[in-house]
């Protein structure tokens, strides 16, 4: 079932220098049908695009040409929950972790009481611990991590956004939240776009792995990821995730020009 069509899609900013008027073109015709509970990965080169590429599907961009849909709804109008690469700056200082997490369902105008108690049913269900009464600078940039990924689901969204969402952590940290982050994707069968730096983490993470090429962003190709689930670290010493990045880097390498 396909959840999300992009369709035909570009985007360019627009800046002014001394009066005169330039234009970056970011987006080039960007074509992509995701399916239902499907965990995408993009991947390319530093600034060709990507996020620009998540914030336009989540609605917060606007496209200059083409289009968006998800459920043949435009994005303002699902359920999107967004982790951003600044995950610390989402969280607010002075709220303890467990209120963070449970902000959405404030939004929503939900009783104090209810969503503490629907948000320790999600931690239970999906077997994460949390340091509740602690604040956010007093907790582990895993344990922040957490509470912005548990807040993205504490409202069960269409789909879930996430821009380069661990590269400020550790490499042990790093590798402790991928396997987190696809636990929790195993109990909830989200549909997941997500944005990465680290090819080994694209491909480690996806079902589909979307290579880009510099900007202005274009798909050079899709790459199917034959990996089992449920996935483990050991993986990415076998032949098959070798073949599967020595393919990547010998299309990225193509598409560059390198």
């Amino acid at each position: 079932m396909q959840h999300i069509v992009i369709r035909n899609l570009s985007k360019r900013y627009t800046h002014s220098v001394d009066g005169e008027v330039h234009y970056i073109d970011v987006l080039d015709n960007v074509n992509l049908q995701v399916m239902k509970g499907e965990f995408v990965t993009f991947f390319g080169p530093n600034g060709c695009g990507k996020s620009t590429l998540l914030n336009v599907t989540a609605g917060l961009l606007k496209p200059d040409t083409g289009s968006v849909m998800i459920d043949g709804k435009p994005p303002e109008k699902a359920r999107i929950g967004y982790i951003f690469q600044n995950y610390r700056d989402s969280l607010f200082p002075w709220k303890k972790n467990i209120d963070n997490i449970a902000f959405p369902l404030e939004l929503q105008k939900v009783s104090r009481k209810e969503r503490r108690k629907r948000t320790r049913d999600l931690l239970s269900r999906l077997e994460i611990e949390i340091q509740e009464d602690m604040y956010p600078y007093q907790s582990s940039g895993g344990q922040q991590q957490l509470s912005a990924i548990v807040r993205a689901f504490i409202y069960e969204p269409d789909v879930l956004v996430m821009d380069e969402p661990f590269n400020s952590l550790d490499y042990q940290t790093r590798f402790f939240m991928q396997g987190k982050l696809l636990d929790i994707c195993a109990r909830t069968s989200p549909t997941v776009l997500f944005v990465s730096h680290e090819l080994d983490e694209a491909i480690y993470l996806a079902d589909r792995i979307v290579l880009l090429d510099k900007r202005p962003a274009k798909i050079i190709s899709i790459l199917e990821n034959i990996l089992p689930r449920p996935r483990y670290h050991a993986m990415v010493e076998t032949k098959e995730f070798f073949d599967l990045k020595t393919k990547a880097l010998r299309l990225l390498k193509e598409a560059i020009g390198l």
